[in-house]
């Protein structure tokens, strides 16, 4: 979309008659320029990055960027930018694949990218090489770096936008500038126990109806091909609930073998965190404080992996 029209469209959202008008792009530039505007806009609005942590909504909440980058401390080139979204949004395909490339500064050769793995990520519903998220931002959107982001805010971002700056002050979710999804909801056992069961079961669904796609096993493939000349690559599949594990090993009971052997064909690493037992909010997310803990285990994996490249 040219920057004019997106501007003209911006414009007459806002409702820039007059007075409040004016009062609106007041209270709102604050928020649009720190990348509040959702739980992705954000990431469409930083630099280009470094170094990559990449998956679906288990890597937004679960990794943080900033306790890799204090731990391994200059090992890698940065920005270090948590750039996963969604299990709708950014499982492994084409789509995600050339927005990675977007993201990244192509003269880097020092960096380190996490690709979050699950069987979910390379999971697909109906037949070969139609991928729904061709259709969304990750697919549509060619600007991924700009800020303001003025395509994203005219195209992707529904909400009304005289709500965002109250949305922005009360919302329970965060979206960091490094890319780490802050989720801050209820953690007592019985808010946890419902969220899981309700989990489970939409993954009880999508096991009946979906099937490991050659498709997106060949971009995770093509995204690790196009990664190794720019740094290191790490595979890493990360801790769920008990219940949601046992599902994903009769959905996929080979899943663990084949990222092993996709690992060793680019002569990369997998660290495989799937039993590790870290709290959960709904048995696919980390909770808060478990995500902190949990990315500095990583990290200390990690250092030790680069120390030895």
């Amino acid at each position: 979309m040219p920057a004019r029209t997106a501007v003209t469209k911006l414009l007459l959202r806002l409702g820039l008659l007059g007075g409040a008008g004016l009062l609106g792009v007041t209270l709102l530039a604050p928020v649009v320029l720190r990348g509040g505007v959702d739980a992705f806009y954000g990431r469409f609005t930083s630099p280009p990055a470094g170094s990559l942590v990449l998956g679906t909504s288990r890597a937004a909440q679960g990794i943080r960027p900033a306790v890799l980058a204090a731990r391994l401390d200059g090992q890698c080139e940065g920005p270090l930018l948590n750039y996963a979204f969604t299990l709708t949004h950014s499982p492994y395909g084409p789509a995600y694949l050339a927005s990675i490339r977007r993201k990244l500064r192509p003269e880097v050769r020092n960096g380190l990218f996490i690709l979050a793995v699950d069987p979910w990520s390379l999971s697909l519903t109906g037949p070969e090489g139609a991928f729904p998220e061709d259709q969304s931002f990750i697919g549509q959107l060619h600007q991924v770096s700009q800020n303001p982001n003025l395509p994203y805010l005219t195209r992707y971002q529904t909400k009304p936008l005289y709500r965002l700056p109250l949305d922005f002050a009360t919302a329970t979710e965060r979206l960091h500038p490094d890319g780490w999804l802050e989720v801050n909801i209820g953690t007592d056992s019985a808010q946890v126990r419902a969220r899981t069961a309700r989990k489970l079961q939409d993954y009880r669904l999508l096991a009946a109806s979906q099937h490991l796609s050659e498709g997106r096993l060949q971009a995770l493939r093509q995204t690790i091909a196009f990664l190794k000349p720019h740094g290191r690559v790490v595979l890493v599949r990360l801790p769920v609930g008990q219940s949601l594990l046992q599902l994903e090993q009769v959905y996929q009971p080979g899943f663990d073998q084949l990222m092993r052997h996709t690992a060793a064909d680019f002569s990369v690493a997998y660290l495989d965190y799937s039993v590790e037992p870290y709290a959960t909010t709904d048995g696919n997310h980390l909770q808060r404080a478990a995500s902190a803990a949990f990315s500095q285990q990583l990290a200390a994996d990690l250092a030790t992996k680069l120390q030895r490249k």
